[in-house]
Parts: structure tokens; C-alpha cells; sequence
């Protein structure tokens, strides 16, 4: 941000003045150390501030639904010094911009849209509503560059003169009448869907937190259901849908099933008829099993992992694959294999059953055990 211009010496009134003494604040000089300057100076600096230091006035009158004009960014820049020379007087060391970072960190976002009938946007408001939408979705604003700021702003400003207030004169008996048509434009949400077209749903790092919340339970939803047709690419870019509005999980839901049904032909009317039921939910008998005879815990199996419980399962409810001709294994045959794989051979119930055999045999042939 530019930085004020350098401190004047300080005036004191003559002996017997009614004049007050001035304010002052701490202001950074050139070398980014604090001086002392008298706050109508301090003030008068606001027709030098950079760019960085109107965007970051810009998203606190955002931040509280008021639009970032000029005269909107000057009186509170005012407050702001104001504020400092406060700080100031009560001995303490900050600047214009310490006061405003703290205004902006103990002040709550209004909820709703930011100055939705606001159709000036310049770069540096633009800049700014990007920004607070960036934070609120948890996405990484380092990931957008120049021009992509640039192409934003002339965007949202095209978009917001679009939508803006119309007024009309409309003729009626009783003469003219003055018709003003609502704002329909929604900045908040025109910006999170700019920056949702941003990101690559082909890496799930570059996910803001809000979608990278969201494909976890679809991921849990892909493995419950044991669906190989959808990939680690479709998985984030359903979960950039589903944070960014375009549809939500209750519907990914329904999909799922019915991809599962095509994948799993015995179990396609039973979910079909049960919305929101999964594959797992279905064999929750075989999971069982394989959790007491291979000891395992069953809220960690997941169908689709590729697992050996996994693969055992699968093998189990489709023998055939998705033909889905051959019928399911039965729970008794089912058990019979688990307890002759190899992976029982180290659970606990395996070594205690080959050491009373031992004891057994050993008896037998007269050891005394």
C-alpha cells in the first residue's frame, strides 16, 4: 500500500491559545518505521493511498453491506484515524491499519449478499469482494492471477449494471408514475461462482475448504456403495457441485444408487426402493462376519477400497460380477471361507483353537499336558 507522506514538524499554540493541541497517530514512514504525525495530516493522506490500502478499506464497508464509494472510503478512513489517534493518546503504538485490521477481525460478516445493489465496482472494490468471498468458501486467492482479477472486475461490473435498479415513467390517468424495478444482482454469489470456475477438479488440494469438506462424504458415499464407475476426478468436481449450489448430497445420493444398481444387479430393487440406502447397508451380515472371523473393526471396512475384506465381500454378494445371474454366497458357506483364508490364521480365536489342539493331540499321545 503507498505509503503517507513524511511527518511535518508539529505546531503548538502560543501561550495563552484557546486552540486545541493537535492529535496524532503512528504512521509508517518510507523504511516502514513508525513517526509521529498529526492526524489532519494523517487524513488528508487518504488521496495518496495504493491500491492495497483502498481494497482493504473496500472489504470492511463490504463486510458491513455498505457500498465502497469514495465518500463511503474516506469517512471511514477518517474513523479509522480517528481511532488510531485514540490508540495514540493511550499510549499505545498503532497505526491506522493496526485499528483497521482489528475493527475488521471483531466485526461479523452480515449475512446475505455484499452491497447487493451496488453497481460501481471498480478493481479495487472488485478486488475486495473477492476476497471476502474467497475467505468465506476457503478458497486460495494466491490461485488467481492478475488478469484474472482484471477479467473479474470487468465482469461483475458488467453484470452488476445489468442487473442494477431501473427506474421508468409509466403514464396513467392520473398522469406519470415513477416505476423502479428491484436490483436482481447477488455479488456474493456471482463472485463464489467466478472462483468455483477457478478451480481444477482434477487435483482435490486445489479444493477451497468448503468442497474439500464435501467430497469426503462422497467419497465415504462412492465406497459404501462399491461404485468403480466414478472416478477420483468426478468425485471433486461433484464436490465443487455440491459446495457451490449446483446440487447436494441427497441427490448424489439417489445417483449413486441407481449406478449401484446397475453395478450390483441382485441388491438394483432394494435400493432403487430405498432412497439413500448403500450397498453396505444391504450386506451388513457379511461385514459382520468378516469383522468377528478375521478380527477386524466393521466401521472401518469400506466396500471399495480394494481391500482383502473388501474383495471378499464383493466376491460373496456378486459371483459373477455385475452379470448379477449367479446368486449371492450363503452366510454359512461365506464363513466357511473366512475361517479357512489365510488372513484368519493370525486372529486370536485361530492361535487359541490350534493350541487346544495341540493340547489335544499331546494328551493324547500320553505328554501329560
Amino acid at each position: 500500500m503507498a505509503i503517507p507522506p513524511a511527518p511535518e514538524t508539529p505546531k503548538f499554540a502560543p501561550k495563552g491559545s484557546t486552540r486545541k493541541p493537535p492529535l496524532y497517530v503512528w504512521m509508517p514512514d518510507k523504511k516502514g518505521n513508525l513517526v509521529r504525525q498529526e492526524a489532519t495530516i494523517a487524513k488528508k493522506a487518504f488521496a495518496t493511498l495504493g491500491a492495497d490500502a483502498l481494497v482493504s478499506l473496500s472489504e470492511f464497508l463490504l463486510q458491513t453491506n455498505k457500498q465502497p464509494t469514495t465518500s463511503g472510503l474516506k469517512t471511514l478512513w477518517n474513523t479509522i484515524v480517528d481511532g488510531a489517534a485514540a490508540q495514540y493518546k493511550a499510549g499505545k503504538k498503532q497505526t491506522p491499519w493496526d485499528v483497521l485490521n482489528v475493527v475488521k477481525t471483531n466485526t461479523p460478516i452480515t449475512q446475505g449478499t455484499y452491497s447487493s445493489s451496488y453497481t460501481q465496482y471498480d478493481q479495487n472494490s472488485a478486488d475486495a469482494l473477492l476476497n471476502l468471498t474467497a475467505r468465506s468458501i476457503g478458497f486460495d486467492i494466491n490461485q488467481l492471477s492478475a488478469a484474472d482479477r482484471a477479467d473479474f472486475a470487468a465482469k461483475v461490473a458488467e453484470a452488476a449494471k445489468e442487473s442494477g435498479k431501473v427506474t421508468t415513467k409509466k403514464t396513467t390517468e392520473g398522469g406519470l408514475e415513477s416505476v423502479t424495478t428491484p436490483s436482481t444482482f447477488n455479488a456474493n454469489t456471482f463472485a463464489e461462482q467466478y472462483l468455483w470456475t477457478k478451480v481444477n477438479v482434477g487435483d482435490p488440494k486445489a479444493l477451497p475448504t468448503k468442497a474439500l469438506t464435501t467430497l469426503t462424504a462422497i467419497r465415504a458415499l462412492v465406497m459404501a456403495n462399491g461404485l468403480s464407475s466414478v472416478s477420483a476426478a468426478e468425485m471433486s468436481r461433484l464436490a465443487v457441485d455440491v459446495a457451490s449450489g449446483k446440487t447436494n448430497v441427497d441427490a448424489l445420493k439417489i445417483d449413486f444408487a441407481n449406478k449401484a444398481a446397475l453395478e450390483y444387479p441382485l441388491y438394483a430393487e432394494r435400493l432403487k426402493a430405498n432412497p439413500g440406502v448403500t450397498v453396505t447397508d444391504l450386506v451388513s451380515s457379511k461385514i459382520n462376519a468378516v469383522a468377528k472371523w478375521w478380527e477386524i473393526d466393521p466401521q472401518s471396512f469400506n466396500l471399495g477400497d480394494g481391500s482383502d475384506a473388501a474383495n471378499v465381500v464383493d466376491k460373496a454378494i456378486r459371483p459373477d460380477g455385475a452379470t448379477g445371474k449367479a446368486p449371492e454366497m450363503s452366510n454359512a458357506d461365506f464363513v466357511t471361507i473366512l475361517k479357512n483364508h489365510p488372513k484368519a490364521e493370525a486372529t486370536m480365536w485361530a492361535n487359541d483353537a490350534a493350541r487346544q489342539s495341540a493340547t489335544a493331540i499331546g494328551r493324547a499321545m500320553g505328554f501329560g499336558v
